[in-house]
Formats: structure tokens, C-alpha cells, sequence
């Protein structure tokens, strides 16, 4: 990196440390943003919250929590919510009804599904070890599920039985011997592997077949864009703040996701972070790229969330809205060379 782009970062950094204290707008426009489940995939938004990002760009966020993907959705869809964050498949599932609804913004660009069980031997080259052992995955047709199928299909594995549990219960099944291995997210992984004595073997993010991949996002409406544009605009561009403060202020990222998950011992939230940021989850720009879509869609079409790829209701086109995100990362990179 030469010395200007160096002096460019640490700008770039300074101001999006100093944000929180910066003076706030007079008037905060209200916006509502529905989460699926409060999750470590969606530190920027706590980030964007505690950090002041939304203040600065004018905006008073209230945050609430559907229980699902599902729900979250159907906020928006009913009016009771501006933005949810989700699996953006509900978005072209919308399209195929004959509904609608858009992805303005990236949360989670990886599919941080991890692989860990008591045999420690690495599974990221060798994936032919799994042949005939038992794996832990949330049921039919949950995130789990899909992945391990799909990877099951994909590199030809023989005699992997698939043992269904409710979301949380993989590591006591792995380690009461229901099974050899689990698939599981944050902060279940580190919990699995510094509380439990487990060894996490496989990174689906770091098999590049599956990098990048659009596994949680933030979705709104077309209409509330055109009736609210500067409203939508801000919303992104701090969340692009937030991704990047993220990578730049680590230990003040820590603080806030402990903050969000205070029964989670520290140590193991800051270990789930920095494998988040390893695995490049939070995205480096908000912007959801056309492999990322495309990867989410070919997994959601072999789980049957979708009827058709590509489809006009299913389409990177017709779904994800690069405008806000493309302006945001010029937004924030001017912040840089101030």
C-alpha cells in the first residue's frame, strides 16, 4: 500500500471511529428495520446503531425482531416495517407471487456455515472423509440442510447419513455421539470449539465455489425508495460505514457485538468476530454482486425456495438494486480523502 492510500485509510478510519460523537441531526426521520433474529451475520447493523451512522445521515432507526426470515419479510410487506434483514430469497420468492420488493444492501457476503466435530483432522481439501459418517444439520429445507445436500451432491460423497436437530442442538448432539460432525453458524462454532473441546474442520466460505454469496441482506420495497429516497439512501450508506468500521476498529466492533450478545463470554465473541471477518462475512462494500446473488440462488433453487433460476422473477436484475450501494461506496470513500 503506498503512503497516500495509506493516509487515505487512516483518514477513512479516524472518521468512522469519531462518528458517535459527532453532533446529531435536529430532525431524525424515523425508519424501521425488522431482523430476522438478533445474530452476530448482523453486527453492522448493531454497528450502524451504536456508532451513530444512522444519526449522521439523519435517520432515527428503531430496531425489532421477527423470529424468522418469514416474518421479517411480511413486516415490510404489511407496513410495519421499513427494511428487514434476512435471507434475501424472500425477496424473488415475492416475485414469482406476483409481489415485490428489492435488495438495496449486503449484511452477511459469505456463507459463514461452518463444519466441527471431535476429529480434528481438516475436511477444506479433503472432503471425502465425511463418506459414510453422520453430520448435524437444522431439518428440511432450513440453511443447514441445503448446504450440507448440496455439498453432498456436488463433490459426490457416499453414505452421509444427515441427523436433523432444532437450530441450537447441534453441539450437544455432536457431543453425546449422535453424530460425527455439525454444521453450524456464529457464535455456536466457537462455542463448540473453546467451551466444548470441538474442532471446526471446514469453512464453507473458503471454498471459492461458494465465494461470495448473498446470505443475508437488507430488503425494502420499491416504493418505499421512490417515496423515501434520501431516507434509503442513508440507510445503506451507514450501513456501508459500518461494514468497513468493522474491518478498521476490530476491538470497538468486539465491544458492540458483546453488547448485543451479553451472555456470550467475551473471549468467544471476540473469537466469532474476528472468524466472521477471516471469512470475510461482513461485506467490504455493501454492494450484492451478481456471483453473490447467483450462489444464494442456485442453493435456494436446489432447496426448492425458488421455482425457477434464472427467471424473470428471480434475476439479479430484477431483484437487487446496485444504485444505493454503488453511491454509498462513493459516499464513504469520499469520507477517505477529506
Amino acid at each position: 500500500m503506498n503512503i497516500s492510500k495509506r493516509i487515505r485509510s487512516f483518514t477513512l478510519a479516524a472518521l468512522l471511529c469519531g462518528a458517535v460523537w459527532g453532533p446529531a441531526s435536529a430532525a431524525q426521520t424515523p425508519v424501521r428495520i425488522n431482523q430476522a433474529f438478533q445474530s452476530l451475520l448482523y453486527l453492522p447493523l448493531y454497528v450502524a446503531q451504536e456508532q451513530g451512522f444512522f444519526k449522521q445521515q439523519g435517520l432515527e432507526v428503531k430496531i425489532s425482531t421477527g423470529g424468522g426470515g418469514s416474518q421479517s419479510w411480511a413486516a415490510v410487506i404489511g407496513g410495519s416495517a421499513d427494511f428487514s434483514i434476512q435471507d434475501p430469497v424472500f425477496v424473488p420468492k415475492s416475485h414469482e407471487n406476483g409481489g415485490g420488493g428489492v435488495v438495496v444492501a449486503g449484511v452477511q457476503n459469505a456463507p459463514t456455515v461452518f463444519i466441527f466435530g471431535k476429529d480434528a483432522t481438516p475436511l477444506q481439501n479433503n472432503l471425502g472423509f465425511l463418506s459414510n459418517k453422520r453430520v448435524v444439520t437444522s431439518p428440511q429445507p432450513d440453511t443447514t440442510w441445503a448446504f450440507m445436500s448440496y455439498l453432498i451432491k456436488q463433490q459426490k460423497l457416499s453414505n452421509v447419513k444427515l441427523v436433523h436437530v432444532a437450530i441450537g442442538n447441534e453441539i450437544p448432539a455432536v457431543v453425546a455421539d449422535r453424530a460425527d460432525y455439525a454444521l453450524a453458524v456464529e457464535p455456536q462454532t466457537s462455542m463448540a470449539e473453546k467451551q466444548n473441546g470441538l474442532h471446526v474442520v471446514y469453512s464453507f466460505s473458503a471454498n471459492q465455489d461458494w465465494f461470495p454469496f448473498a446470505f443475508s441482506s437488507l430488503t425494502t420495497t420499491q416504493d418505499y425508495i421512490d417515496k423515501h429516497p434520501a431516507q434509503a439512501q442513508g440507510v445503506v450508506t451507514a450501513f456501508e460505514m459500518a461494514s468497513r468500521f468493522i474491518y478498521s476498529n476490530t476491538d470497538r466492533a468486539v465491544e458492540i457485538a458483546a453488547k448485543y450478545f451479553p451472555n456470550v463470554p467475551k473471549d468467544l465473541v471476540r473469537t466469532a468476530v474476528l472468524r466472521e471477518i477471516d471469512a470475510k462475512g461482513y461485506p467490504e462494500n455493501v454492494l450484492v454482486s451478481q456471483k453473490a446473488w447467483d450462489n444464494n440462488m442456485n442453493i435456494a433453487l436446489y432447496a426448492k425456495n425458488i421455482k425457477a433460476y434464472p427467471s424473470s422473477a428471480t434475476s439479479y436484475e430484477s431483484n437487487v438494486n446496485t444504485e444505493l450501494a454503488g453511491k454509498a461506496k462513493q459516499a464513504v470513500d469520499a469520507m477517505g480523502k477529506q
